[in-house]
């Protein structure tokens, strides 16, 4: 009897040590998938233009710096993940001055709205071939970035806008989007033929965000 009682327990035991080993090895992917993967690789990231122009979600420094030795970022256009000042808006500055990239930011809203003419600015930087290879991103790369990349496509590719906003819901992007794309397209491409801004709206300035101290 000891010894089958004895069998049962340490079978018991071995289960229980199987549960256990699964479990911490449970736990460790979902840590890599969710802390470190994104570091690494930023989400939504895509190649757009190969060798021209790619699009992501905010990235991290260890992303960034990857992104530099394999696709060779010279230009990152933020389409606004944080205000000045912000913790993530100085770690990204701080990263592009360290890798000595050129950044513009600018301040559209999260659902995609905004000044139309920050869209214009932003794709005369994306179409300049001195300044790519180039980086668009917003915060999740969904909203903000589908309709900069959309409006690229309509401008650049002669894609169409059912086209375009297909892409962007590849990208999770919301109804939004497809609305605000809509809504800007024919300005914001007269706009880009002409040379112009799109009247009503302000102009914006589009300058490199200027270098700051490691400690403020």
């Amino acid at each position: 009897m000891e010894d089958a009682t004895s069998s049962k327990r340490n079978g018991f035991g071995s289960v229980v040590s199987l549960l256990v080993v699964a479990a911490i090895a449970s736990g460790a992917a979902v840590f890599v998938y969710r802390v470190v993967w994104p570091d690494v690789h930023p989400k939504r990231f895509a190649e757009v233009v190969p060798g021209k122009l790619y699009r992501s979600g905010e990235p991290s420094p260890a992303a960034l710096e990857a992104m530099v030795k394999e696709h060779g970022i010279r230009t990152i256009i933020d389409l606004g993940v944080a205000s000045e000042g912000d913790v993530r808006d100085r770690r990204l500055q701080l990263s592009t001055q360290a890798l000595g990239i050129t950044r513009f930011k600018f301040d559209l809203i999260g659902d995609s709205t905004g000044n139309p003419n920050e869209y214009v600015a932003a794709l005369r930087l994306a179409s300049d071939p001195a300044r790519q290879p180039v980086l668009v991103h917003c915060a999740t790369g969904s909203q903000r970035t589908s309709c900069a990349i959309g409006l690229f496509r309509a401008a650049f590719e002669g894609v169409s806008v059912d086209e375009a906003i297909a892409e962007a819901k590849r990208f999770d992007a919301k109804p939004k989007v497809d609305e605000t794309m809509r809504s800007i397209v024919s300005p914001v491409l007269e706009a880009l033929r002409n040379g112009g801004w799109i009247e009503g709206h302000a102009v914006p300035s589009v300058e490199p965000t200027k270098p700051i101290a490691a400690r403020p």
